[in-house]
């Protein structure tokens, strides 16, 4: 069983001090004569000993109370030692529900983690430098001569902040060495809106009606690809010319799908549109 308390003590090193006849000095005057850090010791379930030294008293304190809740949390052993390999393994099993170009993406990522601090590298022992020096390394990288853009090396932020989270809820470890680390700024730049001559000209180059539809719902529902993909005849309601986005359960051999936003009910007007 783990110990119903945590411990701060006086951590003394250097030399135990004397009187001016060369004798110890009792360890009630050591504070005052001898160097000492504030050490604290806990215990966990199976009864190792665990022990961190601070400089100050106030941080070891705050450090005992951190312990002492999990502790009470029944969490007094450190999460299991999981390498980045098995972590990449583990994660993409469990992730299922990710989409495809999701998957790859954040499978390449992770890739990254890998060649950049080690494939055994255990990932409880990844520090917020660690982070802080991959996403350093990542935006000094070049692809086809060209330096990545703030908005890609945000992305990949998201990505690790992400996958380490779900880390944190797996309690493979317990805290998010990519929390902390803000998003880059990233220039506004102006949205082209397709105009009405633009989209009559891209139906009129369409090799046949099915990319017609596409590019109809694309343009007047302002829905995505994905989403315009997973449609089926149920989600069109063609009295009310209302369609509906909503998450599709996988049949033999495919994912599942979900809406990229969080609700899974909108609805989006369907227009009327000739196809000609």
């Amino acid at each position: 069983m783990a110990t119903t308390k945590v411990g701060v003590y006086r951590k003394y090193h250097g030399p135990i001090p004397t009187d001016r006849s060369g004798r110890p000095l009792p360890k009630s005057e050591w504070s005052r004569k001898r160097p000492f850090r504030w050490a604290v010791r806990w215990f966990d379930e199976n009864g190792k000993r665990y022990s961190k030294s601070f400089k100050a008293r106030k941080e070891a304190e705050r450090f005992a109370e951190e312990e002492q809740s999990e502790v009470r949390d029944g969490k007094a052993s450190p999460p299991a030692g999981v390498s980045l390999m098995e972590f990449t393994e583990m994660y993409l099993g469990i992730r299922s529900d990710l989409a495809k170009r999701t998957r790859e993406e954040h499978s390449r990522t992770l890739r990254f983690l890998q060649d950049r601090l080690g494939r055994c590298r255990p990932i409880g022992k990844i520090t917020p430098i660690d982070a802080r020096s991959f996403i350093s390394w990542y935006r000094q990288r070049q692809r086809k001569g060209v330096p990545v853009s703030s908005a890609t090396v945000n992305k990949i932020l998201r990505e690790c902040r992400r996958m380490f989270r779900e880390a944190v809820d797996c309690h493979l470890i317990r805290s998010n060495p990519f929390e902390g680390i803000r998003q880059e700024k990233v220039a506004g730049t102006d949205w082209h809106y397709v105009t009405p001559s633009e989209y009559h000209q891209l139906l009129e180059v369409c090799p046949n009606l099915r990319w017609r539809g596409m590019i109809c719902l694309a343009y007047c529902c302002g829905i995505r690809l994905g989403t315009a993909l997973n449609l089926t005849w149920n989600d069109i309601n063609f009295e009310t010319e209302m369609l509906r986005v909503v998450r599709k359960r996988g049949e033999a051999g495919k994912s599942d799908w979900t809406p990229k936003d969080k609700a899974l009910t909108d609805r989006n007007s369907l227009a009327q549109y000739h196809t000609r």
